[in-house]
């Protein structure tokens, strides 16, 4: 549960900045814990970019910047706790050097409830610019007679504890690791979680199996060679402490899964967290498609060249980033019958009981997307509103403003849940006027264009902008954006 401060595409990591950058650039992520006897916490974590930093000359030449946040949690209105509080970076010796990133670690003891976590950040050698704020909704509910999980912490780095301190956990002192994406350099995900309750719900000594892995994010699909199982025996707190090397697991976005099952193998409860690797070097085995079987299979009716293509092309708003760029491989290709192969290998390995039902149920879906987005010029399943029908399903609530005085014809999405996230909106708007194209402008869902300056797009029809660090237009007669995406309706 991580929001990006600043985003502008899927791969968002910041390696460098200029030292003058006048906005703060953060990262921000939370995890949960619970302490038998004692009840749940809260861990914040907060990752600044030394180089985003106005430094200031301290009295021994040194050159130090400081940012001032502020954390408060509430229950509907009420306040239920909050901290404000200073955190200094590392001091440096020389301005053209790289300013290294600090971190920040907070815990909050909080029961069960459903509360809004607001963080502010300012950067106090800068206060001329505009403070940094989000808010984010925070779930608690561990149940006293249920096998849960803590949430999944990533960690960056870790050692034995020799002092007790923030960062000590079970006996470690974890550093968290604030962020979604690795990038190609950092070769293994580590990681930090706990299961609570299994000595009251399965009983004294009695066994259990925890497994670990990893998943595509778009379909689920596990990799056995990201698979660790261990057998565990019931206690008040289990701990799982794991890793896997990705120096081999290509560019994509997956999930990692933790789950608990009986000695039956049912599954008793799970978790997971999304993440995002780049790592351009590692290429489909296309070995492994050419030696699929697909006779009698329901793929050996599709012997029309461009059906097959148009298919495979429409597979592209659920497929993972290693699958489209082999489908786009073999489109440029005349192989029918690896087209075949492909294709059924795509929806085989998202239902191997029943591929063609699969199959036929996305196609039904993608009928209606290129009805409703569609036109003579796109698929509805290449446009912006179609490709994030077809991935996340139908939102929730659509609100569509076509004739807002100051603004192109606009729409805001909202779901009230996408996997693990909750409250989640799109923007899409219009600008050509003459088409039903509708381009995606904003998302604040992890992977989605984020744009901090989407209501000047928005409302450029009227406004023009002459400050480049302006973010938000003056108010318009009728403008709603703004609230239609902070209270969507």
């Amino acid at each position: 549960m991580k929001k990006t401060l600043q985003i502008l595409c899927l791969f968002f990591f910041v390696f460098l900045l200029k030292a003058n950058a006048k906005n703060v650039e953060t990262y921000f992520n939370y995890c949960t814990f619970n302490i038998p006897g004692e009840g749940p916490y809260l861990e914040t974590y907060l990752s600044v970019i030394g180089n985003s930093l106005e430094y200031v000359k301290m009295p021994n030449n040194k050159l130090k910047a400081q940012v001032e946040i502020t954390i408060v949690i509430k229950e509907k209105d009420k306040v239920i706790d909050f901290k404000k509080f200073i955190l200094s970076s590392p001091e440096v010796s020389d301005s053209t050097q790289e300013f290294p990133n600090f971190i920040d670690l907070q815990r909050f003891s909080i029961p069960n409830g459903s509360y809004e976590m607001e963080v502010e950040i300012i950067d106090l050698n800068n206060k001329t610019e505009k403070q940094f704020m989000i808010s984010e909704s925070v779930l608690i509910n561990y149940l006293p007679n249920e096998i849960l999980f803590s949430d999944i912490q990533l960690i960056e780095s870790y050692t034995k504890t020799e002092k007790p301190n923030i960062l000590t956990k079970s006996g470690y002192d974890l550093v968290p690791y604030v962020s979604y994406f690795y990038p190609k350099t950092l070769k293994n995900i580590t990681f930090y979680a706990e299961i609570y309750n299994t000595l009251k719900v399965l009983g004294i000594d009695e066994k259990f199996v925890v497994s670990y892995f990893i998943e595509t994010a778009e379909s689920n699909i596990k990799f056995s060679n990201y698979n660790i199982i261990v057998r565990k025996t019931s206690s008040e707190v289990i701990i799982v402490f794991g890793n896997f090397n990705i120096e081999k697991l290509p560019s994509g976005n997956y999930n990692l899964v933790i789950e608990t099952r009986n000695k039956e193998n049912e599954l008793i409860s799970s978790k997971k967290v999304i993440f995002q690797r780049s790592n351009k070097d590692v290429e489909f085995n296309e070995q492994d498609i050419a030696n699929i079987r697909i006779e009698e299979s329901f793929v050996s009716k599709m012997t029309n060249q461009d059906t097959l293509a148009e298919h495979i092309r429409s597979l592209r708003p659920i497929s993972s980033q290693l699958e489209k760029t082999f489908a786009d491989n073999q489109l440029r290709s005349s192989d029918l019958e690896f087209k075949q192969k492909f294709f059924f290998n795509f929806w085989n390995s998202r239902n191997p009981v029943n591929p063609e039902q699969a199959w036929l149920d996305y196609y039904k879906i993608v009928k209606s997307v290129d009805k409703s987005f569609g036109s003579k010029l796109k698929k509805g399943y290449s446009t912006d509103r179609g490709r994030v029908f077809l991935q996340y399903g139908a939102p929730n609530t659509i609100s569509q403003q076509y004739n807002e005085p100051s603004a192109y014809p606009y729409e805001v999405w909202h779901y009230y849940h996408i996997e693990k996230f909750n409250n989640r909106k799109f923007v899409f708007y219009n600008p050509d006027l003459g088409t039903n194209d509708f381009p995606l402008l904003h998302s604040d869902l992890f992977g989605e264009i984020n744009n901090p300056r989407w209501q000047l797009m928005l409302h450029k029809r009227n406004h023009q902008v002459l400050d480049l660090d302006m973010n938000s237009p003056d108010s318009h007669y009728g403008g709603n954006s703004e609230e239609l995406f902070q209270l969507p309706r």
